[in-house]
């Protein structure tokens, strides 16, 4: 993908809040368990996958595209400072790596 068409991707993905609204409403909810984060997560992603397909055919192949994306922009990390778990945003970061690049 050329330059343009980066920062195009970066800026549509960014601005798509309400598409993501499951993951970035809870952001700083905190998760007892890695699984409770991960299951959370999970039906987050279910709940936008058809439509983020729907939106952005220019950047998703299939259902697994997106649910690889998501998966992977919004993982769930430890809080070493509270022991909770917590969903976060690496969106930008995934636009920009390797395997989104070269997924095709």
């Amino acid at each position: 993908m050329n330059r343009i068409g980066k920062a195009i991707a970066v800026g549509l993905l960014m601005v798509a809040g309400p598409a993501f609204a499951g993951q970035l409403d809870n952001l700083d909810t905190p998760y007892a368990s890695r699984g409770a984060c991960e299951s959370a997560n999970a039906g987050f992603s279910n709940e936008v996958r058809d439509s983020l397909l729907e939106q952005f055919p220019n950047f998703f192949d299939s259902e697994g595209d997106v649910q690889s994306f998501l998966t992977r922009a919004f993982p769930c990390e430890l809080d070493p400072s509270d022991g909770n778990w917590y969903i976060r945003d690496h969106r930008f970061d995934v636009i920009n790596s390797d395997w989104y690049q070269h997924r095709h």
